[in-house]
């Protein structure tokens, strides 16, 4: 009988429970990806371009490469909202905005991504490790780099650490839009840096530029 009688307490109990407002749902996640800010308005690149650009896999630290965006806490902690997912790995939205910017920065030169297709022979690649890129405790957002240059044989051409800070409105949005805007700023360090340099030679064989 006792059994019998612990079986009949719960069944109005899980009856109560699928009653409509008596279950809590969770938040939903929010998506978010990085914007090429440098892009905006610009004009399309040119078609017949010959100088090509790479832009290497981006290199970024253990705590941004995951999928909650982080944040920094008072004392320096890393700060994860469970509620703010990134929409692509933070590596890979960081390499498609270098392009995506360089590509409207530079009009004149075709701007790819690696891995590069064996057949495109690239003239410079633009090698970037992130070593910070989140929204700060006093509400700024920081993003620090190293990035490099490096030719046709391998050789470093420009080596260069970057630091630019935006200070958005609060928010996950805010500080998406904030790190979109400073990679922005590094975009523009890298492209005046390739402007900087000479044009390869025209008319060099193909397979001594990959």
């Amino acid at each position: 009988m006792r059994a019998r009688a612990r079986l009949v307490l719960l069944v109005p109990l899980a009856a109560l429970a699928l009653l409509p407002g008596c279950l809590k749902r969770s938040p939903i996640a929010e998506t978010w990806v990085l914007d090429p800010v440098a892009a905006r308005g610009a004009s399309s690149p040119d078609e017949k371009a010959v100088v090509v650009v790479g832009v290497l896999k981006v290199a970024v630290p253990g705590w941004l490469e995951r999928p909650q965006v982080a944040s920094r806490g008072a004392d320096g902690a890393v700060v994860a909202d469970e509620y703010a997912r990134w929409g692509e790995p933070f590596a890979r939205g960081v390499q498609r905005v270098l392009v995506e910017n360089l590509a409207a920065l530079l009009p004149d030169r075709r701007v790819v991504a690696a891995p590069f297709p064996p057949s495109t022979p690239v003239d410079h690649r633009v090698d970037v490790t992130i070593s910070e890129a989140a929204r700060q405790a006093d509400g700024s957002v920081l993003v620090e780099a190293r990035w490099a240059l490096v030719g046709r044989r391998g050789e470093t051409l420009v080596q260069r650490r970057s630091s630019h800070r935006a200070t958005p409105a609060a928010g996950v949005a805010g500080a998406v839009a904030g790190t979109s805007e400073a990679l922005g700023a590094l975009s523009r360090d890298v492209a005046e840096a390739l402007r900087a340099l000479p044009l390869p030679p025209p008319g060099e064989d193909a397979a001594a530029r990959k």
